[in-house]
């Protein structure tokens, strides 16, 4: 017989199967959370420790290429392979280009419209090129005839222009009025210019584009003479280059005409040196890169340093 004073018997809660199933399915959600983020946080260690390892594999072949034994063609300059682990270094000289903080301080205007015609710039917008670069460089606020200082950079939306000073970086040369579109009509610009090398263009490390635009050689005139200057090994800046003794026999090896040995003897020397060591390093598929220019004639001396 049932006893009127007992408890009821509990019936199962309509809510307690959709908060248990939700509770699962809240479960699964987090462990999928978590280990999508686990293996987000284990991705992004595993691409740091790359990263580092190619870092350390460009320094690596920063120390060969400082070495001034180390030449150019060197076996030891690559090491490893890009899609495991190792390093490649590429050697060659500044002192090779063109340096506008010391033709400017020169008032040498001819450099810069031998250049810029022989790039197919006309005259005009050549010479607003060269008296904005002028402008930029010296300390004076008086304005060339076709450049630029504080009002026309102000005119621009630009204050605290020009620096009037030397250029800091090749590379401030696209803030220069007159300048800046030249520059961006031509993609290779930059292989042109240095701001390292104090000085007349070292005949023995200028590449062809500079010695064509500068030297204005015919084709085989800079194949002929860079023959000559690699050696047997056909490596330009290894061991067994021929050093030129002066700028006159390089226009005699040349048979350069009345125009280009004038303009060798007004552009080009046999002197100076200025290493650019650009190093590469790889590990799994990451890249790092350090571009290091070493001056071993002053004291050995690292003059920039760049990363990327």
């Amino acid at each position: 017989m049932r006893n009127p004073h007992a408890f009821p018997a509990r019936r199962p809660s309509a809510f307690a199967l959709p908060l248990v199933l939700w509770s699962l399915a809240f479960i699964a959600g987090l462990v999928v959370l978590v280990g999508g983020s686990v293996s987000d946080w284990v991705e992004s260690e595993a691409r740091a420790e790359r990263m580092f390892r190619a870092r350390q594999m460009a320094l690596s072949g920063v120390a060969l290429g400082m070495n001034p034994e180390v030449k150019a063609g060197n076996p030891l300059l690559k090491s490893g392979a890009r899609d495991t682990e190792g390093f490649e270094v590429k050697i060659s000289d500044e002192a090779g280009r063109v340096d506008p903080n010391f033709w400017i301080a020169q008032n040498n205007r001819a450099i810069f419209q031998q250049l810029f015609a022989s790039w197919g710039i006309d005259r005009e917008p050549a010479d607003a090129a060269i008296d904005g670069l002028t402008d930029w460089i010296d300390g004076d606020d008086f304005r060339s005839m076709a450049g630029a200082e504080k009002a026309e950079y102000e005119a621009r939306g630009r204050e605290g222009f020009p620096a009037n000073r030397p250029l800091l970086s090749v590379k401030e040369m696209e803030a220069v009025l007159g300048l800046d579109s030249l520059l961006a009509s031509r993609s290779d610009w930059q292989s042109f210019f240095t701001i390292r090398h104090r000085g007349k263009i070292n005949v023995q490390f200028a590449g062809e584009p500079v010695l064509a635009a500068l030297a204005r050689l015919t084709p085989r005139q800079c194949q002929a003479l860079l023959e000559l200057r690699a050696g047997q090994d056909a490596i330009d800046g290894s061991e067994d280059d021929l050093e030129f003794e002066s700028i006159e026999s390089v226009a005699t090896l040349v048979g350069a005409d009345g125009i280009q040995r004038q303009a060798l003897v007004d552009f080009f020397d046999v002197s100076g040196s200025v290493r650019r060591i650009e190093s590469a390093g790889y590990c799994g598929g990451t890249r790092h890169e350090i571009v290091v220019l070493f001056a071993s004639e002053a004291g050995s001396r690292i003059l920039a340093w760049e990363e990327r």
